[in-house]
């Protein structure tokens, strides 16, 4: 696996689309302004993912975006800003290339009832008597 690009994600990151670094996409997928293209994006449970890749329509810098199934992909996986993704590149068979996405939470998370409660250090100590 060839190492693209880690992140931590923003507040845009989590609540729209996954900007990325414009330096690495030609690592992706080349594309010229106004451009898209579908990539498959495989995440550490071996779920595949379609996330839409796409530049900026006009303009003097290309700023790349990831939306498609990036939101269901942030909910499912209760991403939340500060959490981190690693981005990978491999190819496979018949020179097929695909990508990875790892994720990394940030704090300690519970779940009460299938909702995401989210402690940070601080808050996540106790102490016993």
């Amino acid at each position: 696996m060839e190492f693209i690009f880690s992140k931590d994600l923003s507040d845009t990151d989590v609540s729209h689309r996954l900007a990325i670094p414009s330096k690495k996409l030609n690592q992706i997928k080349p594309l010229s302004l106004g451009q898209e293209e579908r990539i498959a994006v495989i995440d550490d449970t071996e779920h595949q993912w379609s996330f839409l890749l796409s530049t900026r329509k006009e303009g003097n810098y290309l700023k790349p975006v990831i939306t498609g199934e990036w939101l269901q992909f942030v909910r499912e996986r209760h991403l939340r800003k500060g959490d981190k993704i690693t981005f990978y590149r491999e190819t496979i068979e018949n020179n097929e290339v695909r990508f990875r996405i790892k994720i990394e939470l940030v704090g300690v998370r519970f779940f009460l009832f299938g909702a995401p409660i989210a402690l940070n250090k601080a808050e996540s100590a106790c102490t016993t008597s």
